[in-house]
């Protein structure tokens, strides 16, 4: 049998709402990070040939400049676009289970809500975006690194 060539890809897009105020924190290093969650739907059609629309909770984390950037322009209930990588971490719970937890680690947030007009103001605020720079993993970081 050949060897099979596959790609080594794990690239997220995710649209929907933020469910809680996001909170910034920040690791021992200083190093800023928020956890948030979007909530997104599937839909389907049941026996009736109906649709059914199904709640889907998705846990994003955020680090250094997107963290900054999403406390700055969201909060619960914002329309945002994701676009990440899935990851996994691992703890044991109060009770002394394993547990697995499936995250999102963010690369690039966008709100997808303008500002509100104000009268006072004769455009909208502009805010801008974070400059792109080099993920997270860089110096790599430990279930110990993050405070929550």
């Amino acid at each position: 049998m050949a060897d099979l060539k596959l790609p080594r890809l794990n690239k997220v897009f995710l649209a929907g709402r933020i469910t809680r105020e996001p909170e910034l924190r920040y690791t021992p290093k200083g190093t800023p990070v928020v956890r948030f969650t979007v909530a997104t739907d599937r839909k389907y059609k049941d026996e009736m040939d109906q649709w059914q629309s199904v709640p889907i909770y998705i846990d994003v984390v955020a680090w250094s400049n997107q963290a900054e950037y999403i406390c700055k322009v969201a909060h619960k209930g914002t329309a945002v676009l994701v676009e990440g990588r899935i990851d996994t971490r691992s703890y044991v719970d109060s009770n002394n289970i394993n547990r697995k937890v499936f995250e999102i680690i963010a690369d690039h947030i966008q709100s997808l809500e303008w500002a509100p007009r104000t009268e006072t103001e004769g455009a909208e605020e502009e805010i801008p975006l974070p400059e792109d720079e080099p993920n997270h993993t860089a110096e790599p970081v430990t279930d110990d690194d993050v405070p929550f």
